[in-house]
């Protein structure tokens, strides 16, 4: 979420005009994250979070904002998309697709024992509600985007990390192909989730959403909400989550067997993501923010040996 598009005050109160959602009283970007551009809004009777696409095109968005307003509608914790006045969730600012979402209460926060369960259970509520989604797409940073991202860093790497990556992929080669499958959300990170007095409020940014296997959501998850301070797997924390999530969606043994293997699917995606971002924008502007790639390349390391 950083801003690449910068927004005035006219342009805000252009796109408020189409909505039922109060007189402007001010705007501020949101300097986090990496694909979109995002300001908060605060009009007279509304908190808002406006996002620009700046990599989505108009036809691919529908998806996406259905999918907000279906798990809105199942009550999951979610921000709810609100609609123009002639029934629309997208809009067009500056050129770029553009939604309106509601700014949840609360905010991020440092994962923990009890932060790891609420996120869990509402993880399993959020699987149970897209098993009735009617749409689909395929989610874009799955197993075979992880082999073409190889193929194209491997020779980029130093040998240590190359070794790392290999190793990987033969472990990688090991998953099976028959695991529960459905709509995930597939970036769940604690910078993607906000609590408010203790409790999830919502999850958030599901602009990376598609199919695929839904312990691989479960295992993305694991990679950030059970790690400690240190950047160790907390693998005690990891059976209480799962034992959370199974609270709403039991798994079957075939995902609970694939876990491990999962967490290493997404440690791997991670850390090739976020070299790749890194080699894109080098820090440049501070407006966009790069996560370090390093830390989930240690991650990984662990992951593997664990296997």
């Amino acid at each position: 979420m950083s801003v690449y598009t910068e927004l005035l005050q006219l342009d805000i109160e252009d796109l408020l005009a189409r909505y039922a959602l109060g007189e402007y009283r001010a705007h501020r970007g949101i300097s986090a994250g990496v694909e979109n551009t995002n300001y908060f809004v605060d009009t007279s009777t509304h908190r808002l979070v406006l996002t620009l696409f700046e990599k989505h095109s108009h036809e691919e968005l529908p998806f996406f904002l259905n999918l907000g307003e279906h798990l809105f509608r199942h009550q999951c914790k979610v921000p709810q998309p609100f609609r123009c006045d002639q029934g629309f969730l997208l809009q067009t600012v500056k050129g770029k697709p553009a939604v309106l979402i509601e700014r949840l209460a609360g905010d991020h926060v440092i994962p923990s024992p009890d932060y790891a369960q609420d996120i869990a259970r509402a993880l399993g509520q959020v699987h149970i509600a897209t098993a009735s989604f009617a749409e689909s797409r395929g989610h874009s940073h799955n197993l075979a985007w992880v082999q073409r991202s190889a193929d194209h860093l491997l020779a980029q790497l130093t040998p240590a990390d190359r070794q790392v990556l290999q190793q990987s992929l033969t472990l990688l080669d090991q998953l099976p192909d028959n695991l529960p499958q459905g709509i995930i959300h597939a970036d769940l990170f604690h910078d993607n989730a906000m609590f408010d007095q203790g409790h999830i409020s919502g999850i958030i940014d599901w602009y990376f959403a598609g199919r695929d296997a839904y312990a691989l959501d479960i295992a993305i998850a694991l990679n950030d909400w059970c790690v400690d301070a240190n950047g160790r797997l907390d693998r005690a924390l990891v059976s209480e989550f799962v034992a959370a999530y199974q609270s709403q969606r039991p798994l079957s043994p075939i995902e609970l067997d694939a876990l491990l293997l999962l967490q290493i699917q997404a440690a791997t995606r991670f850390w090739l993501s976020r070299l790749m971002a890194q080699a894109q924008h080098r820090q440049s502007d501070a407006h966009i923010t790069v996560k370090d790639p390093e830390p989930m390349k240690a991650l990984l390391v662990q992951l593997i040996g664990y296997t």
